[in-house]
């Protein structure tokens, strides 16, 4: 069973920040989840909202910005004043110091307000070079599949919600023609739901994962990874 970083260790640092990311591994994640949008100048800032205004001291969407706008605006001290002056990492800064170190899980927000997003996440991908470990995840499940078209050495998730606890066989079908994920609300997985995504040859990522009792069952139940705010509670050891 993986254990992912919800945007790093969102728990005990600002999250999708350096600060978060390093935690993450220090605490024994095996992939740091995070979200990416593009800015006005066309780079991925690693941010979750489409705007600037919960997590910095800047106002504004993120399209709006370059990534130097961006990068002088603090990311921290929402969280914490020890954080002040943390930084909007940039994505190629993230693939830079972590990529082949630490499984990176992407997420695409939408491709509707972000077209060309996959595009530029697949050419900076392939800059540092393909690897299972460096997964691209969307709840836009469109995003995913032009992403494999055109760079299908890169594995995609899809996230879903499933309704009354089921996903139609015919969709899951679908789905793994150019996904190897499906990543679910934790709340909505049962034993009978894993083993049905897993038998169309799906792996199976829990989000969000924050009781150890909850994630022991998970892995019981033969859960593939579980996303965390709390890496540590799941970890078997930390990692230097």
């Amino acid at each position: 069973m993986h254990i992912i970083g919800h945007r790093g260790a969102s728990a005990y640092a600002p999250e999708n920040t350096f600060a978060a990311f390093e935690k993450a591994r220090k605490l024994g994640a095996d992939f740091i989840e995070l979200d990416v949008q593009l800015t006005k100048d066309g780079e991925l800032a690693v941010i979750h909202d489409d705007k600037v205004d919960r997590t910095t001291n800047g106002t504004g969407f993120v399209r709006h910005f370059t990534m130097k706008e961006l990068k002088k605006l603090d990311a921290g001290s929402w969280f914490s004043p020890s954080f002040q002056g943390e930084k909007i990492p940039e994505l190629e800064d993230v693939l830079h110091k972590y990529h082949k170190k630490i499984g990176l899980l992407i997420e695409i927000k939408s491709s509707r307000t972000q077209p060309g997003v996959e595009q530029a996440i697949g050419r900076l991908i392939e800059r540092y070079g393909f690897s299972n470990n460096t997964i691209v995840q969307s709840f836009d499940a469109d995003a995913i599949m032009t992403l494999h078209n055109l760079y299908p050495s890169i594995p995609g998730a899809v996230l879903m919600r499933p309704r009354f606890g089921m996903l139609p066989h015919g969709r899951l079908r679908h789905i793994a023609t150019f996904a190897r994920y499906v990543s679910l609300k934790h709340t909505m997985l049962n034993p009978f739901l894993i083993n049905f995504v897993q038998s169309h040859n799906l792996k199976v990522f829990a989000w969000t994962v924050n009781g150890l009792k909850t994630g022991l069952r998970l892995q019981g139940w033969k859960i593939d990874g579980i996303i965390t705010d709390y890496p540590d509670y799941f970890a078997k050891e930390g990692k230097a």
